[in-house]
């Protein structure tokens, strides 16, 4: 199907998924459903030579409230709190300080078995997105700003990573340092400097696109980020006065400080504006003349326009109020876009456009009266205030698959021209006529609420820089009456990706531009775009002529920038000889591969869009890795046939699609699709490689090398109820055929018996009680009763003496949980009746939880929270901080070694890390020196033993100490006795 058909497709899909979310979230009770687009044939996105499955920003949106629940101040003021105690509670565990000065250097981590190794991704040999190229992404940037006087200080906030900062923006590869560790929410919406005071930033919780952690909370640094205040929780009552509503922010958009009279701070959320007259430590909403509603108006942009005696003035851009439960709008809700000025500081506003709506003449295109979203940038501002030049990327009001043009305002914001220019409608004859990306002005493309940001140079009015979803702008003669307008960047840096213009190919910027930052230094400019795929920074990007890759260079400074968005983890197992292996899905990075022939932190790209789960079985010799695209496909590489390299060289056949079989003729369900947030966990137990997947009705196993693209190899494992899709899969490591799904309303099902030689047909769910706690004892679980959105199930490594599938344990992300429950619960009777174990973890969600394999007990399991890891030795009674050096971040999923020796996390924002829980305790127990688990004394568990000769728990090398092979004496050490026995014992039972 041809592009724009997909793209026709899609718009009229959106609307649809809109509704039904809708619909979902006035349901009380119910988790909202994954399935927010229905299947797409995979004709729609698989073609040889062509991007993978783009960016759908709404859909993930949906996903995210979806799986993790509709986000409310109170827990967002609960994390934040929680994060304050934990970094008391166990402050000699936290990161260490950040640097003061270039001079400065941060202690490394990882020196001990006790402290958490950060694997990145810092760098990339290649990206594939199906093409290959050569550049470095990083997550995605919310805020930029440089120090006015010594530019090579430079911070970045990001969505999920905090923030960082440089003392050599202007090197080549500068060294970023993360200075927000220990805030607790890494989520920054923004982030502004005192332009009076360069060392002291604010920074706003919660980022914009709801897709990373809520907020609504400001907090301050006043020495470069050594030391961040406690956070300002940013609540109003609108109208202000008595009699007003309460309204608290989850997301912050803008901050301003008032070059003039810093104690003055403005915020910009989706609940209005924010005034501070005490430098932040106090905030009251403002009255803005607003849309027809006695509710606050949503602002995005806030643009300084000059003073006059002192006395600053601005411009605000903004659109009707939108609450937690709101979507973009549509052509049947509607929101409308507004600008207001001041000239005043900030304490009173007057309207500009829908007070004065202006006329087009051109009566079927959008005027400015018809704008939502509206980013403005001011120029410099003259002497004269009143002719302050502001220029407008706007987004249409009906629609959000389209933009409202360019316009301009040359009065400060009181009245404004369509300076879109090139033409209605707007058609590229720049362009060749085959691109099928960025063909006309609307580079918002079809996420125009999503994508948009506007920088103007500040040594020159007539030059501007503008970005929304594939392509970047430019113009040089921006007073003109009519501007013209030219692509300077895109998304897919290859001719066969529809690059190409008359010029030649032009250079990369990730696609989804968030913000722009035009800085005079003294050789000239410098141009910096925050979006989705890092910071790319540009000295020549104003260069007169045509444009191309050789003309403008971008550079992307994203090397050790470690803010990806990871949804999940995959890894090699020490026990099976490959723990090198590791893989993750990354949010709008695509699915990244751990490069087998470069450093350990470097990761390539091998699959794009969206990357979302991942997975990697290993049985003997024989390997299978797969991931998934968002809402789309499951894909699988066999490295026994391409080889290691095969499946980490980008190469488009290398990883395969295969999806599912929907529609019961097929072997599936009638109405099933992929779910956006797509699992796929590998089966570690039975005697090939397997995986097993989720989709909207049902869970589907592959099992060994798929021989064709007949979607019917994937078994469908038992009957099409499943309701509102798969949220989280566990499989058993040590039984096969015993798996787990975390379902809605705080259900699980569980199969067993279901071994890879079992016909799919025959296996079967229990479906589980609601996890919770029967507070009011009438005998069952009650909505009141139970955590909602479960997020995880586990089982026991050690099944003697238990019937397996009955004993398993779940874990819940609700934001905040009824009280007397708690967010992780074991049960011993296959969910009919749960014990809480949440004991004394923070109270904030779980999204993970995982046995540890190594402790025949059952009794360890470890728990990723969105403030790091706990771990449990006494079966949950009590829980600690586990590790030396992690952030307190969002750890989004768990992968515990079949020999309890390796642990892998991924985060939403701080990459991926591990740490070696078997090297880090005393032995407690002798080992029994069975290091790869498989009940047999071989020549694997020898190699082990002499390999870790004369280690202790206090070793700082690798290979550290491990209990298991510590098997005789009494001290703690692997030493040459416990060699001897195992040399005794060699071919028998451990």
């Amino acid at each position: 199907m041809a592009p724009f058909t997909v793209r026709a497709y899609r718009t009229w899909e959106e609307n649809q998924r809109r509704l039904r979310f809708e619909d979902y979230m006035q349901r009380p009770g119910e988790d909202a459903p994954p399935q927010l687009k229905p299947h797409v044939e995979k004709e729609l996105f698989e073609a040889d030579n062509s991007p993978e499955d783009m960016d759908d920003a709404f859909g993930r949106m949906m996903a995210h409230k979806a799986h993790w629940g509709i986000p409310t101040p109170e827990g967002s003021v609960k994390l934040l709190d929680e994060a304050r105690a934990e970094a008391q509670r166990w402050a000699h565990l936290m990161p260490g300080a950040p640097p003061r000065s270039a001079k400065d250097k941060l202690a490394p981590l990882g020196q001990t078995a006790q402290s958490w190794v950060s694997l990145g991704p810092t760098d990339a040999r290649f990206q594939f997105n199906g093409t290959r190229y050569l550049q470095v992404d990083s997550g995605r940037i919310s805020g930029i700003a440089v120090h006015p006087r010594e530019q090579n200080i430079a911070y970045l906030s990001t969505t999920g990573g905090g923030v960082w900062k440089t003392f050599d923006l202007f090197s080549p590869d500068p060294v970023w340092h993360p200075v927000t560790e220990l805030i607790g929410n890494l989520a920054v919406g923004m982030m502004e400097m005192d332009p009076t005071a360069p060392d002291t930033l604010y920074i706003g919780l919660g980022d914009f696109a709801s897709d990373a952690l809520p907020g609504g909370q400001l907090l301050k640094t006043t020495d470069g980020g050594g030391i961040w205040s406690a956070p300002m929780v940013l609540t109003g009552t609108y109208p202000p006065g008595s009699g007003g509503v309460t309204h608290s922010a989850l997301r912050v958009r803008a901050i301003k400080v008032d070059p003039n009279a810093p104690n003055i701070v403005l915020v910009g959320t989706e609940v209005g504006l924010f005034r501070s007259t005490n430098a932040g430590a106090s905030f009251q909403l403002v009255d803005l003349p607003n849309l027809g509603t006695q509710t606050p108006d949503a602002i995005w942009t806030i643009a300084y326009t000059g003073q006059v005696g002192g006395v600053s003035r601005w411009a605000l851009s903004g659109t009707g109020f939108a609450s937690p439960t709101s979507v973009p709008p549509t052509a049947s809700s509607p929101v409308q876009g507004d600008v207001w000025v001041s000239t005043d500081a900030g304490q009173s506003w007057s309207s500009r456009l829908s007070a004065n709506g202006l006329p087009d003449n051109d009566p079927t295109a959008s005027t400015i009266a018809d704008v939502s979203r509206l980013s403005i940038a001011a120029g410099t501002p003259p002497e004269d205030p009143t002719r302050t030049v502001l220029y407008g990327f706007a987004t249409r009001r009906t629609v959000t698959t389209a933009g409202g043009g360019i316009w301009r305002s040359l009065d400060a914001g009181n009245t404004w021209t369509d300076v879109t220019g090139n033409g209605r409608p707007r058609t590229w004859t720049y362009l060749s006529s085959s691109s099928s990306a960025c063909p006309t002005v609307n580079v918002h493309d079809a996420q125009a609420w999503y994508n948009s940001t506007i920088a103007v140079d500040p040594g020159d009015d007539n030059r501007v820089i503008l970005g929304g979803t594939y392509c970047g702008l430019r113009t040089l003669n921006g007073l003109n009456g009519q501007p013209t307008w030219e692509l300077v960047s895109h998304w897919l840096p290859t001719s066969t990706n529809n690059a190409t213009t008359d010029d030649g190919v032009l250079p990369y910027v990730h696609a989804d531009w968030h913000r722009s930052l035009v800085i005079r230094t003294g050789t000239g400019y410098m141009v910096l775009v925050g979006g989705d795929g890092g910071l790319f920074t540009s000295t020549n990007v104003f260069r007169p002529g045509p444009v191309n890759q050789d003309t403008v260079q971008w550079r992307y400074p994203n090397r050790g920038l470690v803010t990806h968005l990871m949804y999940n983890i995959a890894s090699g197992d020490p026990a099976t000889g490959n723990q090198f292996i590791a893989m993750s899905g990354l949010q709008d990075n695509g699915t990244r591969f751990r490069d087998t022939d470069g450093a350990p932190t470097t990761f390539n790209q091998v699959i794009g869009g969206d990357g979302i789960g991942v997975a990697v079985s290993r049985v003997g010799e024989d390997s299978m890795y797969w991931g998934t695209v968002q809402n789309s496909s499951t894909r699988w590489c066999d490295p026994d046939t391409a080889g290691n390299d095969g499946c980490n060289q980008g190469v488009g056949s290398t990883w395969t699609p295969l999806l599912p079989p929907f529609g019961a003729a097929a072997g599936g369900c009638d109405g099933d699709g992929m779910t956006f947030l797509s699992k796929v966990i590998a089966v570690r137990s039975g005697n090939r490689p397997a995986a097993i997947t989720g989709t909207v009705a049902g869970v589907f196993r592959l099992v060994g090398t798929p021989t064709s693209s007949d979607s019917r190899q994937w078994q469908h494992l038992g009957a099409c109820d499943i309701v509102n899709g798969v949220r989280a899969l566990g499989a058993a490591a040590k039984v096969d055929g015993l798996y787990g799904v975390a379902a809605t309303g705080g259900r699980f099902r569980i199969m067993s018996g279901c071994t890879l030689d079992t016909p799919a047909a025959s296996c079967t769910w229990t479906v589980t009680n609601r996890m919770g706690v029967d507070l009011n004892g009438n005998g069952t679980i009650d909505l009141a009763e139970s955590p909602q959105n479960t997020s995880s199930v586990d089982f026991p490594g050690n099944h003697t003496g238990i019937t397996p599938g009955n004993v398993f344990v779940g874990s819940s992300v609700t934001s905040v949980v009824p009280a007397g429950t708690g967010r992780v619960y074991r049960t011993t009777d296959r969910g009919q009746t749960w014990q809480n174990i949440t004991g004394n973890l923070p109270d904030v969600p779980v999204n993970v939880v995982r046995y540890d394999l190594s402790d025949d007990t059952n009794q360890t399991l470890f728990a990723g929270t969105h403030l790091g890891v706990y771990r449990t030795t006494n079966g949950g009674a009590t829980w600690e901080r586990y590790g030396v050096g992690l952030p307190l971040v969002r750890v989004t999923d768990m992968f515990v070694g079949l020999t309890g020796g390796l642990l892998r996390i991924s985060t939403f924002g701080r990459g991926m890390w591990e740490i070696y829980p078997s090297a880090t305790a005393e032995r407690g127990v002798a080992g029994n020196g069975d290091y790869d688990r498989n009940g047999q004394l071989d020549f694997v568990d020898l190699l082990s033993t002499a390999n870790r000769l004369g280690t202790t728990p206090a070793t700082e090398s690798r290979p550290f100490y491990d209990w298991n092979q510590d098997v005789v004496g009494t001290a703690n050490t692997v030493d040459e006795a416990d060699l001897t026995q195992l040399l005794n014992r060699y071919g028998g039972r451990p």
